[in-house]
Parts: C-alpha cells; structure tokens; sequence
C-alpha cells in the first residue's frame, strides 16, 4: 500500500492490508446521533423495515443501535491496535446528540474494558458557532465537542507528545511547557452536499502539533473530504486514510491538490 493515498473502502479492509505502521490515528467517526425513527420508511423488505438514506453523509447510514455502534467501534480499535506504532496515539473526535445522548458514554466505557486502549486525555474543541438549540427547554446549545486521546494501557506513561522541559529543579524534577486540553479552531473547511459533518484543517494542525513530528505517518480511517490529510499535507505529514464514498474521495484529492499547488507557490 501506499502512503499519501486515500483508499476508496472500508477502514477494516484498509488496516487488515496496511503492511506498515503508522505513527497516529487522528479521525472523527460518524457520531450516531441520527434519530433512529427518524430514519424509518415504511418499505418493508423480506418482512424488515428498511431505512431511509440518512441526510448526514452521501453513503454512511448514521443510525445504528447502541449495541451495534459499540461493536462496531471495537472492531475499530482492535485494528488501529494492530496498524499503530509503539507509543502512538489516537486522537478521535466525537461528540453526543439530542437523539441519543448517552451513546458516547458508553462507547468510551467499552472501549476501555474491550480493547487495549485507555483514556489519557480529554481535549474540548471549542467551536466558533453552533446551531442554536432552540427547541429544547432545557438542554444546552452544544458549542464544544471531545477529542479523546486513547492510548495503550501499558504505554500509559510512556506515549508520545511534544512537550518540552522548559525548567530542571535542583532535586532533577522535570517541568514541562504547558498544552491545555482546550483549543479554538473553527467548525469545518467548507460545507458540501457529500459530508454535513466535517472538522477543520485549523483544528488538525493544532493536533498534529501537540503529538506528531514533521514527516510522520497518520491514519484517518474516515477521511471523508480529506481535512485530516489537508492538514498533514500544511504541517510536512503523510497520511494515509479509508473513506467509503467514492465521491467523497473524488471531492478530496482534488482539494488535496489545490493545496499543493498553493504551498508550490511561497
């Protein structure tokens, strides 16, 4: 396989073909938080209800149970575990909905009991607007979403980062510059009919500079419009990533490539 390529399948098609390590994961997966009725039709097929397209992505259906949206992600981080060097991180964006608040909670427990992974850090992303929440009476306009850095339960104290010493005590006690689990990066690039469900290049480099190096190896394996390469590409990165939609992948490597060329020209 190659790096700097986005591979038109399916994330555990990529990771199980993937002949190399990377250095980190960075995503942001589909969050679940499609109404489930919403989503119902009344065409039934072979005595099952079937869904209507979701409005969310071009061909993901974000409208899974609980339980399967679980499993699912398990599956997951049982692959990132066999494609991640030592020490790496993943860095996984996601949030909770209206619908259906609860399902990250329980994602994160189940990862933890399930996998080979823990929770080292919880970063809020604090995003330059939000969708006013109007129609509740009591739940709060969501303006923060989560990036959850998971990482090897055995490499707890040992996983990767930038942080500098910046000061030595007399007794050898190390102090470390300062990386607040807070950053401002704005919502998304741009807002296309393929993915309703961006993140932003500015939000990316902010993370490749906390915990990657110049010339690392990141996997997203759910690169939709290609944000998580855009930034790679900015911050002197490869990348490699999955992303089911064609045209998605189409949509891209063509933005990939005005990047390029804008970077050719300074």
């Amino acid at each position: 396989m190659k790096i700097n390529t986005i591979y038109n399948e399916d994330a555990l098609i990529t990771m199980k073909n993937l002949d190399f390590k990377v250095d980190s994961v960075i995503t942001s997966p589909p969050y679940n938080t499609g109404s489930r009725i919403e989503y119902w039709s009344n065409k039934i097929v072979n005595g099952v209800r079937v869904y209507k397209q979701d409005k969310r992505y071009d061909k993901y259906l974000d409208s899974k149970t609980n339980e399967e949206y679980i499993d699912w992600t398990v599956n997951l981080f049982n692959g990132y575990n066999n494609i991640l060097k030592n020490d790496g991180v993943i860095l996984y964006n996601i949030s909770y909905g209206n619908e259906n608040p609860e399902t990250m909670w329980l994602l994160i427990s189940d990862i933890i009991k399930r996998t080979d992974f823990t929770v080292a850090d919880c970063i809020t992303w604090k995003k330059a607007n939000a969708l006013p929440n109007t129609t509740s009476k009591n739940k709060l306009t969501r303006i923060c979403e989560f990036i959850f850095v998971f990482v090897r339960k055995n490499e707890f104290l040992s996983f990767n980062t930038n942080k500098k010493i910046i000061n030595t005590s007399r007794k050898g006690q190390d102090f470390y510059e300062v990386f607040y689990n807070y950053i401002e990066a704005s919502n998304n690039d741009v807002s296309n009919d393929l993915n309703k469900a961006t993140f932003s290049t500015e939000l990316i480099r902010k993370l490749l500079l906390m915990y990657t190096k110049e010339n690392d190896l990141i996997y997203d394996s759910f690169m939709g419009t290609g944000t998580t390469a855009n930034a790679c590409i900015i911050e002197n990165r490869n990348y490699i990533g999955s992303e089911i939609s064609e045209e998605q992948c189409k949509y891209a490597e063509k933005r990939l490539n005005i990047t390029k060329s804008q970077l050719q020209l300074f």
